[in-house]
């Protein structure tokens, strides 16, 4: 079930699943020292504890979220200070209750699922609540899995940060996290800048029971502001943005690039100016649009010829299609006109920016500029901001 008592779209505590137990790991030396951990339970107190976790279907923990202020107080006093979230402005108050029952439980910084062991600090899969559609839906087969139903699976499954581990013996672990959101969970939705792999961490928290774990996820931190910053690669899972879900309830700033002052979507190309004066980076698809912006009724590229004079004609324009031919990287067309402009990037050999390799590749980096009767132009790229040649 979906709340947005939060500001996002979710609250992702799920029932415990009846898969083989998470064990956490007691002798790595990784667990918390001594000091830290509760008091040695008697027979009689594991026994009313178990009684406890076994009460309901779901988590038997609940965590109430508290925005830290200078000028207050801790909420209560069993209150406690997460900081190592992500980004020093997630940092937050919270309370796990029933506070007792969960001190109780022995803290651990390791545990395993599977042949997986899974640290305090690193980012898990974690199956979404059952439906009768999720039940409809699994199958069990013979062959491969289909790599497309496997990516979607992999996209559709929730994913969250483990702060803290802790057990009362192998079938009952459990987990504070924090949420890793998709752009389209958040009140705001997805953004044409947001990549396909695109996560938004929070500081929104759950109690979540360690048998509902699929396994652990690598996410790549994208320092966008940094050019010498690695971009993230073709199917990894990135985050460059946070929601503070609690305090301010406002993402991070992200880097405004080009004319149109938007974001940079990942997954798409852009170019800078090779100016140093200058240095500014583009979108092609913004290079593509200014390529045809100049074009009028009067313009021998995109001129048309009337039938009638007088006579109004109500035509919907069609959708155009946007997608780009061989080996351009962006395309962008007047639905009204029918002009239109692709963007080549020499070197490059294909839509997806592959390396001509042992291929051929673009031998310059042009934009080719055609008109509704099939008439071409090919144009320099240049800065859209200075007018230097871009190659």
């Amino acid at each position: 079930m979906r709340t947005k008592q939060t500001g996002v779209a979710r609250t992702k505590a799920t029932p415990r699943a009846q898969d083989t137990p998470p064990i956490p790991d007691r002798k790595s030396p990784t667990q918390t020292q001594p000091q830290h951990q509760p008091h040695e339970l008697s027979e009689k107190e594991r026994v009313k504890l178990k009684d406890f976790l076994e009460r309901g279907d779901g988590p038997p923990f609940t965590v109430t979220t508290i925005a830290p202020s200078k000028k207050r107080k801790r909420a209560s006093t069993t209150a406690e200070t997460q900081d190592n979230l992500f980004e020093p402005r997630l940092s937050v108050q919270y309370e796990v209750k029933p506070h007792n029952n969960w001190q109780s439980l022995r803290r651990y910084k390791k545990f395993t699922v599977g042949d997986q062991s899974i640290a305090v600090g690193e980012t898990i899969l974690v199956k979404p609540s059952y439906s009768p559609t999720t039940a409809t839906t699994t199958t069990t087969t013979d062959s491969d899995p289909d790599p497309e139903t496997t990516d979607l699976n992999l996209a559709a499954q929730w994913k969250a940060q483990v702060l803290e581990v802790r057990a009362l013996d192998p079938e009952h672990v459990y987990l504070r996290v924090a949420w890793l959101n998709r752009p389209e969970d958040l009140d705001t939705g997805r953004k044409d800048y947001h990549g396909v792999n695109e996560l938004i961490p929070t500081n929104q928290m759950d109690i979540i029971d360690a048998m509902t774990v699929n396994g652990k996820l690598e996410v790549y931190a994208w320092e966008e502001a940094n050019d010498e910053s690695e971009m993230p690669g073709i199917g990894e899972f990135f985050w460059r943005q946070t929601f503070d879900a609690v305090g301010t309830r406002t993402f991070s700033t992200l880097r405004h690039i080009c004319t149109d002052s938007t974001p940079q979507n990942p997954d798409q190309m852009v170019l800078q100016c090779p100016s140093p004066a200058c240095g500014k980076w583009m979108h092609l698809k913004c290079i593509a649009e200014a390529a045809i912006a100049p074009n009028s009724a009067q313009s021998p590229l995109s001129a048309t010829k009337s039938n009638s004079v007088g006579k109004k004609v109500n035509r919907k324009p069609k959708t155009p299609d946007l997608t780009p031919g061989p080996n351009a990287q962006a395309k962008s067309v007047n639905p009204v006109s029918g002009v239109s402009a692709e963007v080549f990037i020499r070197g490059l050999r294909d839509g997806l920016g592959e390396e001509a390799g042992e291929g051929k590749g673009e031998e310059r980096t042009r934009t080719v500029v055609t008109n509704a009767d099939g008439g071409v132009e090919e144009r320099d790229v240049a800065c859209l901001f200075c007018g230097v040649a871009v190659d």
